[in-house]
């Protein structure tokens, strides 16, 4: 009874809040301006090339699709993927069981976190926060700046010629690769319990990357630093020097 007292307020809440829907899609057709939140539940949300939302995308139960040059503010979903377009802009992104894919030139005004899903970026992706998860990967592309962490628990992280403030895992592969620059540490926690893998995470600081911190490591791990990379102080691990695209 009380849980389906509380879905009924939510959608409500939901509904009252802007622009919304129940049970069917929500499509905000190009160059639209609302000055409203824009929310669904058990359906998509597609905002058209060019739009302008000034409140917030919110969703529970299906996709959000963000079109090219679109400007909205800060995008939530639940169960779900959210795909941002080339050159669009949002405010800070949020996500549950689903995927999230920034596309090319992609600028966000906030972090990115993710529950349980990846976050991929294409190139020249702009992040002003972190990029977190705590179980799936984490890919960003060439020329992608991230002015906080990128962390994430139970996943890969992969950043390709990318900015970043400082990089942390615990139980999957760090690779730092062509040109990337970490202007603080990168940072292997011991896994808590029955979170740890027995199978050691592998770490690769790529040619011509920069790590200007420490590298420091609370369980073992694989270390190797190609010969054009430069890092501060490696702690807990002995690096393995290779030359060539990969070790």
């Amino acid at each position: 009874m009380f849980n389906r007292l509380f879905s009924v307020f939510l959608i409500l809440g939901l509904l009252a809040a802007g622009c919304g829907a129940v049970n069917r899609s929500v499509s905000i057709p190009d160059g639209t301006e609302l000055d409203d939140n824009v929310t669904n539940i058990n359906g998509s949300i597609t905002i058209g090339r060019d739009c302008r939302i000034n409140g917030k995308i919110r969703n529970v139960n299906g996709q959000v699709r963000i079109s090219e040059n679109a400007r909205v503010g800060q995008v939530s979903n639940t169960n779900g993927s959210i795909s941002i377009a080339s050159g669009a802009r949002t405010g800070a992104i949020g996500n549950t069981n689903g995927r999230i894919r920034l596309a090319d030139s992609v600028r966000v005004e906030g972090g990115v976190v993710s529950t349980n899903g990846p976050v991929e970026t294409g190139a020249e992706v702009h992040v002003d926060g972190d990029i977190q998860t705590a179980n799936g990967r984490i890919r960003t592309g060439t020329g992608s700046v991230i002015t906080g962490e990128v962390e994430t628990t139970n996943g890969s992280i992969e950043l390709v010629g990318t900015e970043a403030a400082g990089v942390s895992g615990a139980n999957g592969s760090i690779e730092l690769l062509d040109g990337t620059r970490i202007a603080g540490d990168v940072y292997v926690r011991r896994p808590s319990g029955s979170n740890s893998s027995s199978r050691l995470p592998r770490v690769v600081i790529g040619a011509d990357t920069v790590v200007e911190g420490t590298l420091q490591f609370e369980r073992d791990v694989e270390l190797y630093i190609h010969e054009t990379a430069r890092t501060g102080q490696v702690i807990g691990a002995e690096p393995i020097r290779f030359s060539g695209d990969s070790p």
